[in-house]
């Protein structure tokens, strides 16, 4: 199949733009990329899909997700709490800890629903609970052509703390039942979707509720297996307090003192990370997803991302959570994470689109650890892209593709979606879901789960007449 006249923002080692360019597929991969003339003439019986201008650039990557929150979009801004910690564990926990595995399965293919069409073609899921049912959810991502790496949750977390800390049930599993899960997980799922899904250890964060052996057996677990860790790590400055409570610089130095750092490794949000901590993950080789609207939501600040990126730390996207961001359009966060730098740096010389759309792309696929395979459009490479309709007032005239994409493009101008060399969305329709039924079940169940867990105060403040 040959894609034609478009203009092709590669990401290739010289970061070429070809305008009135083509793509060649052929099976999962990009047998060429060039100009449309040339490409007609070498291919010339490859079925031909004209995308008529649009910009064709690599499929974005979000390496930090909730699938089971995307059902809890808005719920943290009806009667808003204080904190972190009663955001958590009066509202979401329960929630989430009241779900059935059907609930869980409507809140994943709602989020891959909305990824798909916003221009997202992989993934990092980080937590998901025992409760969810991984089998479920690995079938969502399977039959909808998405490539998705799924952090089945590891915890050790005794009953005792559990109960002190009013840890919600629902959200709890043994120590070992957790790892032995994630185990069989791996043996079931890896590699499945013709290859397109990864099984990580989900670790939950390193706090003073776990036993931090936990993380020296998953990291051992990961190594002898080749598989992937992700945890919460370096949020706010009660990390590094614990941290300094037991003999250790930092968070992160923590995390490195139980072998949790390391090119298989990602790491949401730091936030709290210093110069020294940016040169022990640039050492390591270990990613850090960067959540600038959950950052801005939460009221953290923007991380230190031009420092991390100088330091040589691989820096990705991600969208975290539908109830703190309220979106996984990873478009619209590539320009939030832009201005947020540029805000904290005091300058808009700190950071441009270009360097934004390497970490939405490139360093997203290094991320997931297929950096030889994705992330941008040349040959030999996985056919993992998108095309961004430009006929909008919004995005006239394109002057510079990368700044309209990064800087004016939103998740509704994606029109294509190609994965694995399958095409998964054309003209804006996602062609492996059926959108009206996943809505209509996200609908008739999201106050259901609410009435199910007694969790109040999540409608507006303003009366409902």
């Amino acid at each position: 199949m040959i894609f034609t006249r478009g203009t092709i923002i590669t990401m290739n080692p010289s970061r070429e733009i070809i305008e009135d360019g083509a793509l060649v597929v052929t099976g999962d991969r990009i047998a060429a990329v060039g100009k449309t003339a040339e490409l007609r003439s070498r291919y010339p019986d490859a079925e031909e899909v004209d995308v008529g201008g649009h910009i064709v650039m690599p499929g974005l990557i979000d390496t930090h997700v909730h699938l089971a929150q995307t059902m809890l979009r808005g719920v943290s801004e009806g009667k808003r709490l204080p904190d972190f910690s009663s955001w958590l564990f009066a509202r979401i926990f329960p929630l989430q800890g009241s779900y059935s595995e059907a609930d869980a399965a409507a809140s994943a293919r709602l989020g891959v629903l909305e990824m798909l069409k916003s221009g997202t073609t992989g993934f990092v899921e980080c937590l998901l609970a025992e409760r969810y049912g991984f089998d479920g959810i690995a079938e969502v991502c399977v039959e909808s052509g998405i490539r998705s790496a799924l952090g089945k949750v590891v915890m050790a977390v005794s009953p005792e703390t559990r109960d002190e800390l009013g840890w919600h049930h629902g959200m709890w599993q043994t120590r070992e039942s957790s790892i032995q899960q994630t185990l069989d997980a791996h043996d079931r799922w890896e590699g499945a979707g013709d290859g397109r899904l990864q099984v990580w250890f989900g670790c939950r964060s390193a706090e003073p509720a776990c036993d931090l052996s936990l993380y020296d057996e998953v990291s051992e677990l990961a190594r002898a297996r080749d598989m992937g860790i992700t945890i919460h790590l370096a949020e706010l400055p009660s990390d590094n307090d614990f941290a300094r409570s037991l003999g250790f610089r930092s968070h992160v130095e923590l995390a490195g003192g139980h072998g949790l750092l390391g090119p298989r490794t990602v790491l949401a949000h730091c936030t709290v990370a210093d110069d020294d901590d940016h040169r022990l993950l640039a050492s390591t080789g270990t990613s850090v997803s960067h959540n600038p609207a959950n950052n801005a939501s939460a009221a953290w600040g923007p991380a230190a991302v031009t420092d991390m990126l100088e330091a040589g730390v691989n820096v990705a996207l991600g969208c975290d959570a539908a109830p703190s961001n309220a979106n996984l359009d990873l478009l619209r966060d590539m320009r939030i994470a832009c201005h947020s730098a540029r805000q904290r740096a005091g300058t808009r010389l700190a950071i441009g689109p270009e360097t934004v759309l390497e970490m939405a792309t490139l360093n997203g696929a290094k991320a997931l650890g297929l950096g030889d395979s994705l992330g941008s459009l040349e040959p030999g490479k996985k056919a993992d892209f998108i095309t961004i309709d430009t006929d909008a007032p919004h995005l006239q005239p394109v002057w510079n593709p990368v700044a309209t994409a990064v800087f004016a493009a939103q998740g509704r101008d994606v029109d294509t979606v190609v994965v694995n060399g399958r095409t998964v969305m054309r003209n804006r329709v996602v062609l492996t879901m059926d959108e009206a039924a996943v809505l209509d079940d996200v609908r008739s169940r999201y106050r259901v789960v609410a009435a199910r867990a007694g969790v109040t105060g999540l409608e507006s403040e303003w009366p409902t007449v």
